[in-house]
């Protein structure tokens, strides 16, 4: 039998994933980094501009420009304290609550298929085995 290796499997099942991801980033109109940072706030959070960084596994200079795109969209709002023009607070707009929810319910409705092609034991079994996986990785 010509069983793939596992890190072959991975990699096709990304590719996959990132084909269905760039079509709703797409369909949205945001990029691959907009997409993401949207993707590691909470409607009812405010961040320190540094979590957002790490977060997204940036560096701070580097989420600061996603950061600043973001906000020239009107997705994030960003507020610096009087006293320190370097530390920033970080939370979502109603328009950016509103484009995540978009990005969510597309990130089911695929889901959803996915999930539709498959037995529910066979879900069960996939999902531990990728919560295994993403520990290890």
């Amino acid at each position: 039998m010509n069983e793939r290796r596992l890190f072959e499997l991975i990699l096709s099942i990304k590719r996959k994933c990132q084909a269905r991801e760039d079509i709703i980033q797409n369909e949205i109109g945001l990029s691959q980094a907009e997409f993401n940072g949207l993707l590691v706030l909470e409607p009812d959070e405010c961040i320190q501009g540094f979590h957002f960084a790490e977060r997204m596994g940036l560096s701070p200079s580097r989420g600061s420009r996603v950061l600043s795109k973001l906000t020239q969209r009107g997705l994030t709002r960003s507020e610096f304290k009087p006293e320190d023009r370097r530390s920033v607070t970080i939370s979502l707009t109603p328009e950016g609550i509103d484009t995540k929810e978009d990005i969510i319910e597309r990130m089911q409705s695929c889901e959803e298929h996915i999930c539709s092609q498959l037995e529910a034991c066979h879900l069960d079994q996939i999902r531990d085995s990728l919560e295994r996986l993403d520990k290890v990785l």
